[in-house]
């Protein structure tokens, strides 16, 4: 008989645990053994047609709408879905809304944050169905569903974020990630790091690297990119959501810099943001005069040929777990720049396979300068990753439990 799993998600969105979930779904997992439920809170995103098909697609229901809650909608988030069928439930908010307008610490705004999600997390009903084996896929607000809301007889919880950054309420996360009977982190520094802030749940913690599928990446890129230009320069590739952690703000002013000195660089962006983040980066690119120097592309369903056909990939980020973009560049033998997010010097081999710069405009502008005045720094470190060793087996759901 096969075993009853649910996976839980948030949306089937174009984005780096969206791109590790299919890749554990395609590689990790025997649906001859595994009878599988990917539950969404909202059934879209435009990786939602390479779900596997053995797997059972469901959507939460109205009340998924709440994961995608963030400061910009939270009142709408907050009044449609938790006040409107009873008003009186603002004082079940309104010590973390008091706390958030008061403090002028950063960190106690965000815990506050995470307070308010979880007291609206807790009107949503429980998944009806019993599971052998959940699976927490899409970091800490499925996590917290999986306890509060799933019931199953093993709990496994995925990080896919340097917990540390930004800061997160210890005795939270040390409740729930004592409900699990694993927490998986993608990078033996991030599971280092956790085990250190955390040494309670130290023993559940362990390291489970992402399933980079290189046949297929290599076979995707060989398809056509379209950069939407003609230009001939040297072409920078940056593939992440726009946002702050993904830290475009801090390279274009070392993209305009880099320009204004007369290099022939073109900076390409894949990915999209909000409609405020997105503005908020045009306007940027405008203040700097640097609308020849960066083309933002938007979603490209394989972004593969992008990266073949870039000089450089950048991934300018303030913090990250461990980016897959990094890992495919590295498939790709592409010259790497990283900004020093906790993962960097593990991806990179300490500096051997790609620069590692601090992470700031002037670290950016640094690392991209001895780039493009080097060719043959550039050539090193593509031959190098040509050269690299690559690890081919990976922990498959039956090591995990």
């Amino acid at each position: 008989m096969k075993k009853k799993v649910l996976v839980i998600g948030i949306t089937m969105a174009a984005a780096g645990s969206e791109k590790a979930f299919l890749s554990f779904a395609s590689h990790a997992i025997d649906y001859e053994k595994y009878e599988v439920d990917l539950l969404l809170a909202k059934k879209q995103g435009d990786f939602l047609d390479k779900i596997p098909k053995e797997i059972r697609v469901l959507e939460m229901g109205e009340m998924g709408e709440i994961f995608l809650l963030d400061r910009k909608n939270a009142y709408r988030m907050i009044g449609k879905h938790f006040l409107v069928k009873n008003p009186f439930r603002i004082f079940l908010l309104f010590p973390y809304i008091w706390k958030r307008l008061i403090s002028k610490n950063t960190d106690q705004k965000t815990f506050a944050a995470h307070r308010i999600w979880l007291e609206m997390m807790k009107i949503m009903p429980m998944v009806e169905q019993e599971y052998d084996i959940a699976l927490a896929y899409w970091g800490d607000r499925t996590m917290f569903y999986m306890i509060d809301k799933v019931k199953a007889k093993e709990k496994i919880a995925w990080l896919h974020f340097d917990y540390g950054k930004p800061p997160r309420e210890d005795a939270l996360y040390e409740k729930y990630f004592s409900a699990c009977d694993r927490v998986i982190t993608v990078s033996s520094e991030i599971e280092n790091s956790l085990k250190k802030a955390l040494p309670a749940v130290a023993s559940k913690i362990m390291t489970v690297e992402n399933i980079i599928d290189r046949d297929e990446i290599l076979r995707s890129a060989e398809d056509q990119a379209d950069f939407e230009d003609d230009f001939s320069g040297i072409r920078i590739l940056s593939i992440g959501r726009i946002c702050e952690q993904k830290g475009y703000d801090l390279a274009v002013p070392a993209i305009a810099k880099l320009y204004r000195e007369g290099h022939s660089i073109r900076w390409y962006i894949i990915g999209k943001g909000s409609e405020e983040e997105e503005f908020a980066l045009r306007e940027q690119i405008r203040i700097y005069h640097a609308e020849d120097a960066v083309r933002i592309l938007g979603i490209r369903k394989n972004p593969y040929p992008y990266i073949k056909n870039a000089d450089i990939y950048m991934q300018p980020s303030r913090h990250e777990g461990k980016p897959i973009a990094v890992e495919e560049a590295k498939i790709l033998c592409k010259p790497i720049l990283v900004t020093d997010y906790t993962s960097a010097a593990e991806q990179l081999a300490e500096g051997a396979l790609g620069k590692i710069k601090e992470i700031s405009e002037e670290g950016i502008y640094q690392g991209l300068k001895e780039m493009l005045d080097g060719e043959e720094v550039r050539k090193i470190f593509s031959s190098r990753l040509q050269n690299a060793e690559r690890k081919e087996e990976y922990l498959r759901l039956d090591d995990l439990i």
